[in-house]
């Protein structure tokens, strides 16, 4: 998972959700009941709690990643810049390391190195979350959709973008009444 997507940075929040949405929607989801308020009552606190905690752990992946991805963007701005004006590529080690900048580079790899070990340690705690809101589910076919390179699989990539999209569309309509809380 070193490498990342060429360009862009999607805005990596999630819709808020009311309390009683939350559990209203899940409850559809998860009982398949016609009366959502009805099957909340059988949804037990601890599933809410995990489901927290699937939402935080993609929160958390997809703040890593999009700090990955401007650390990136930088060191690609600067090194361009100096290959431009310095004609960096044509330096001895010894010339790129006394321009003032190349610390810059070396500061920003070193940060980069730490982010990917971080990033690889939240993406393996993420599949042993339940997702059982809609935030979670949400949260995690967010970070799905970071993983799948649209260049690489683009029918892959479409689908966990349009069913990310279906769902916060259904979670606001939870939250309007749709479901019948």
């Amino acid at each position: 998972m070193r490498s990342r997507r060429k360009t862009g940075i999607e805005d990596a929040r999630l819709p808020a959700l009311s309390r009683r949405a939350l559990i209203a929607g899940t409850s559809v989801v998860a009982f398949g009941t016609a009366s959502p308020a009805a099957a909340s009552v059988t949804l037990p606190p601890a599933s809410v709690v995990a489901s927290d905690v699937a939402a935080r752990r993609c929160r958390n992946w997809l703040a890593v990643d999009a700090q990955i991805e401007r650390l990136q963007s930088r060191w690609a701005k600067l090194e361009s810049w100096l290959i431009r004006e310095h004609s960096w590529c044509n330096l001895t080690s010894a010339e790129q390391q006394a321009l003032p900048w190349s610390k810059e580079l070396r500061d920003i790899d070193g940060i980069l190195d730490t982010l990917f070990d971080k990033r690889e340690r939240l993406l393996g705690a993420i599949p042993d979350s339940a997702s059982v809101s809609f935030e979670a589910i949400i949260a995690r076919l967010a970070v799905l959709e970071r993983l799948i390179w649209p260049e690489d699989h683009p029918e892959a990539h479409a689908m966990i973008a349009r069913s990310r999209q279906d769902l916060i569309a259904l979670s606001a309509d939870s939250q309007h009444g749709v479901f019948g809380a």
